[in-house]
């Protein structure tokens, strides 16, 4: 299984603070294993999945044709569906 980034996911691994990248990418790292462990969302993002690390989410989705998960966001709880849902419009 592959995993990709887009930009604005990168960016956002990039600008955490080292305790809270590492246990991003461990939860990253554990996706991989299962990447259908994650919650299905509803309603505008239908399609992609969240993993929960703590108060970090990760949203992504899975291509299983290409065995490939996209990492879409990485984010606070309390507003990384809102700012998903605004770069979505």
């Amino acid at each position: 299984m592959r995993v990709n980034y887009t930009p604005t996911a990168a960016k956002a691994i990039r600008k955490l603070d080292p305790g809270t990248r590492a246990q991003v990418r461990a939860a990253i790292d554990r996706l991989i294993e299962d990447p259908t462990r994650g919650k299905l969302l509803q309603l505008t993002l239908k399609g992609l999945r969240s993993w929960r690390t703590s108060d970090w989410r990760i949203v992504y989705r899975v291509t299983k044709a290409q065995l490939e998960i996209l990492i879409v966001a990485v984010g606070h709880r309390r507003d990384v569906y809102d700012h998903l849902r605004e770069r979505l419009k």
